[in-house]
C-alpha cells in the first residue's frame, strides 16, 4: 500500500474546510453578527474570560444550530487538523531528502 504524502492530506483538508465553510453560512453570518454586536463593549468592561460571558456569547451564537450545521462545524475542524498533518509530513519528508 502506498503511503499518502503530506500534499494528499493537505489537499484533501481544503475539500473538507471548503464544504464546512459552505454549510456553516448562516453560522458565520452570526458570528460576524455577535462580534459586531453593540453589546460587546459592556461586556469588555465586565471581563471577557467569566463563565457567564461565555456562556452569553455561546448561546447567542450557537443556539439555534441544526445538525447540518453542528456537522459542518465538525468538518472544519477535522480540516484543520488534516492540514497540519499534511504540513508536518511535507517538513518531515523535506528534512529527509537532505
Amino acid at each position: 500500500m502506498k503511503k499518502k504524502s503530506g500534499k494528499t492530506f493537505i489537499l484533501s483538508g481544503l475539500i473538507l474546510l471548503f464544504a464546512g465553510l459552505l454549510t456553516d453560512i448562516r453560522v458565520i453570518l452570526r458570528l460576524l453578527k455577535a462580534i459586531t454586536a453593540p453589546e460587546l463593549d459592556k461586556i469588555g468592561i465586565i471581563g471577557g474570560a467569566d463563565e457567564p460571558t461565555a456562556r452569553f456569547l455561546i448561546e447567542s451564537i450557537f443556539r439555534d444550530m441544526n445538525i447540518i450545521e453542528k456537522a459542518g462545524l465538525l468538518l472544519i475542524i477535522i480540516a484543520l487538523v488534516l492540514i497540519i498533518i499534511g504540513i508536518i509530513k511535507c517538513i518531515i519528508n523535506k528534512h529527509n531528502k537532505e
